[in-house]
């Protein structure tokens, strides 16, 4: 699946509909969130329709950032059935990463 670039509207679709997703708060000016960006990219290459990435720029969606208390970017919220199960700050690599998508998509 695509990565998606979400508002607060596409963003309350998704939690409304109880999907399952990794919500990534970044900026745009934001190195490590660029790092990020990449290592999602090369997941959902070879993981096409495994998992579903959602992006959300914090510069455009302040008010949606605001309320789920993001301070630094960037902030990963992963995403079970619509409910939050874990949050991550900062980058993550690969090989980090991978694995704890496997066990949310797996056991939440």
């Amino acid at each position: 699946m695509a990565i998606i670039h979400a508002n607060k509207a596409t963003f309350d679709e998704m939690m409304a509909e109880k999907k399952t997703f990794l919500l990534d708060f970044f900026a745009t000016w934001c190195g490590p969130c660029k790092m990020l960006g990449h290592v999602m990219e090369t997941i959902d290459e070879r993981n096409a329709d495994e998992y579903t990435f959602v992006k959300v720029d914090i510069d455009q969606e302040s008010e949606l950032a605001e309320a789920y208390g993001v301070e630094s970017v960037p902030t990963l919220f992963f995403i079970k059935d619509g409910e939050i199960v874990e949050k991550m700050v900062g980058f993550i690599p690969e090989e980090r990463l991978l694995p704890k998508l496997e066990k949310i998509r797996e056991n939440g």
